[in-house]
């Protein structure tokens, strides 16, 4: 005879939808703190100004630019796969915590991208732009284990159909990894500056994702 832990009934979903709402709220909200380093000094010696510290500190604007992005249309891509989710097994609470501890992370990565990009010196910024490249390539893996948890449960979806659409997206996460990769090795070969623009421009990938994936023949729309 043999045992296993019991899998329990699947749930609705509207305790994951709330719970994950209040953790991409927490988490882009923390993102604006990095914004105070950006503000007047007349204490210091010479005195700076409010433009004088934005000249000096848009390496802060541009990494808070780029999460900011990261983590709204992630929010916008969890939502569109959750509406096509009709109930929530332990498998699936348990890719979504995962993918939400990818998410907490991002304004503790980049607060030190922005404090290092700030910082006279490229060798800051360099490891600072890897901090920041292994967050979100690990978002993009912790979105590719959400995707094959639902591709493999079609009892979950509203329509089993959408099995074909999440594989899909499973396979298309690789985009992300490879990307982010690529800027990586630009932040630390040629210009954390630059890496931390490129991987500002990534979410334009998951904005452009957003609703998933389809396969086409290439032929023009007939019209109606």
């Amino acid at each position: 005879m043999w045992f296993r832990p019991r899998r329990g009934a699947p749930t609705e979903t509207g305790r994951l939808e709330a719970f994950s709402d209040g953790v991409f709220a927490v988490a882009i909200t923390l993102l604006a703190l990095d914004l105070a380093r950006i503000h007047a000094d007349e204490g210091a010696t010479p005195p700076v100004t409010l433009f004088e510290s934005l000249a000096t500190q848009w390496p802060t604007l541009l990494a808070f630019a780029g999460a900011f992005a990261f983590v709204g249309i992630a929010w916008t891509n969890h939502h569109n796969v959750l509406m096509r989710v009709k109930s929530v097994s332990r498998s699936l609470n348990g890719a979504n915590l995962v993918l939400l501890a990818g998410i907490v992370v991002v304004p503790w990565a980049t607060s030190n991208l922005a404090e290092a990009l700030g910082t006279p010196g490229a060798e800051a910024g360099r490891q600072a732009i890897l901090l920041y490249a292994a967050v979100t390539m690990a978002g993009s893996v912790t979105w590719g284990l959400l995707f094959h948890v639902l591709a493999s449960s079609p009892e979950l979806l509203g329509d089993p159909a959408h099995v074909r659409g999440f594989m899909t997206d499973r396979a298309a996460s690789a985009i992300g990894i490879g990307t982010t990769a690529g800027a990586a090795a630009i932040g630390w070969f040629v210009s954390p500056i630059l890496a931390t623009a490129l991987l500002a421009l990534l979410p334009l990938i998951y904005a452009v994702g957003s609703e998933g994936f389809e396969r086409t023949d290439g032929r023009a729309a007939e019209p109606t």
